[in-house]
């Protein structure tokens, strides 16, 4: 009997990474041969159905697969018919200078010599968000607009923070028809629904999500629902109905620093852990993450490990040659601490001292972008390091290179890792839980360094540059990877949990 697959999630955008990238993948695989495919979203997304639209037509989400947001769904913002009249930057009353320091069209606004309000404004002159001020310059408000120019979310800030302390939603007729307070961690707690028939009232947010969820449920046959993140495991898990099948998928590491065995488990897996005994399915990505959780917990009878598989798409998409740059090494990572990029580009400062022409090309997004950079110009390696962004081709980026590095401090399996041998680029990559032991065949596709060995990672990335010849041995053995972690065995093995669950 063919199921109804539901992903129960944060979010989906355009700009993403290893784990959105990895849910979105098993998602396409699994709409071949499952009755509907559907992702419940939680967050608020203000350009919700333009991310949905753009995923569709760049083929990273399949067509078939409906998404639904919790907000726009509750709020019923698709029907919205509510428009504003265009705003404009020239207020009268208003003295207006633009903020030359941001790449979307802002501007502040004065009266009386004060400065009460700041504007900023899509590439294409939409309104996305006015800031208002106090006397003090302190920003006590936010309101943001849809694409049509009518509020959809108002927050109230607090004034010593500058952080959200309330925030209230607009439905499609501009009723206020949900708030949310906010405490001073960024929790989202007391949840106000004002619908005008059966108005409610939840202690948290996280409550009114699950009575959301159980509703959507209730209306598809034979339901399977799957948890990809910690956030979402207390939702899914205490979901009541008997008729629905859960699913909980670990991608990450789940022990405190130093990311081992020796160490404690982060709090952030509490969701999980409390209620793994609710969940019908485990699935891990690794042998060696299961073997961690079942000396702590028991042998699990719900217990599978399914890795991710090389995806297909992204080969066929870059068929065309790509010349190869002896001198590049490159990365795809977010910019945040967990991906040690710090102690990367200090392990090239070692690789430009041997070989001055190196080039590493660090692709991602995230808030250490600044310390980056700072980092690159004080180890003088502003013409050897470059911050490159997202990219959306993470195939054609790994052909261009010599190798690629990974200096994670954890990761749940590194599907990176996956891309750049299936690319045919050696990997040099610290030996850390999960991923890199099983995927990297030491010295036959890559490389596996001590975690924080940055001189021995530097030899390793010296030797594959200086030598072609191992370069090209290494290379040929990489995209076995494709047979190892195949598309069709990955298929099969989620085909198999599905149907027998």
């Amino acid at each position: 009997m063919k199921k109804t697959l539901v992903f129960v999630f944060k979010s989906l955008d355009i700009i993403r990474g290893g784990l959105t990238k990895a849910v979105l993948n098993r998602a396409n695989t699994l709409a071949e041969y499952n009755n509907e495919v559907i992702f419940l979203t939680l967050a608020f997304q203000p350009r919700f159905d333009s991310i949905i639209k753009e995923l569709h037509k760049s083929g990273s989400l399949d067509k078939r697969i409906k998404v639904i947001n919790f907000f726009n769904d509750i709020l019923k913002l698709d029907k919205s018919k509510r428009k504003s009249s265009k705003d404009v930057v020239e207020e009268k009353g208003f003295y207006v200078f633009k903020d030359e320091n941001q790449s979307k069209p802002s501007y502040r606004y004065y009266k009386d010599g004060l400065y009460v309000k700041y504007k900023r404004y899509n590439k294409s002159g939409d309104l996305l968000f006015v800031d208002y001020m106090n006397e003090s310059r302190h920003r006590y408000q936010r309101d943001e607009f849809n694409n049509k120019g009518a509020i959809i979310r108002s927050r109230q800030m607090d004034l010593f923070s500058n952080k959200p302390r309330l925030d209230s939603y607009y439905d499609n007729s501009g009723h206020c028809a949900i708030t949310i307070w906010i405490d001073d961690k960024g929790k989202e707690g007391r949840t106000l629904f004002f619908d005008k028939r059966n108005p409610k009232e939840y202690s948290k947010l996280d409550d009114f999500y699950k009575a959301w969820v159980e509703q959507k449920l209730s209306k598809l046959s034979s339901p399977v629902v799957i948890s990809d993140s910690r956030k979402t495991d207390d939702i899914v898990a205490k979901i009541s109905s008997n008729k629905v099948k859960k699913v909980a998928v670990l991608h990450n590491n789940h022990f405190k620093s130093p990311y081992d065995h020796t160490a404690g488990i982060k709090k952030s897996w509490d969701p999980f852990f409390n209620n793994i005994n609710l969940f019908n399915r485990i699935v891990f990505l690794t042998e060696e993450q299961k073997e961690d959780v079942e000396n702590k917990f028991g042998k699990l009878k719900s217990a599978v490990v399914i890795p991710h598989a090389v995806p297909k798409t992204e080969k066929q998409k870059n068929e065309n040659k790509v010349e190869v740059n002896p001198n590049l090494v490159v990365t795809l990572a977010r910019y945040k601490k967990q991906k040690r990029l710090d102690e990367a580009i200090k392990a090239f400062s070692y690789v430009v001292k041997e070989i001055p022409d190196a080039k590493y090309h660090i692709y991602g997004f995230g808030d250490l972008q600044g310390e980056l950079e700072s980092l690159i110009k004080k180890l003088n390696l502003t013409n050897n390091v470059k911050l490159l962004g997202f990219t959306s081709d993470a195939i054609k980026t790994y052909k261009s290179a010599a190798c690629s590095v990974l200096t994670s401090d954890f990761e749940g399996f590194g599907l990176v890792l996956t891309e750049s041998l299936a690319a045919g680029t050696p990997v040099v990559s610290y030996d850390i839980k999960y991923g890199p032991k099983d995927i990297i065949r030491q010295g036959i596709d890559g490389y596996l360094v001590p975690k924080g060995d940055q001189k021995g990672m530097a030899d390793k990335i010296i030797a594959l540059l200086k030598n072609s010849k191992l370069r090209d041995e290494l290379s040929n053995n990489a995209t076995q990877v494709a047979k190892r972690f195949s598309i069709e065995k990955y298929e099969t093995s989620w085909k198999n949990l599905i149907e027998n669950i």
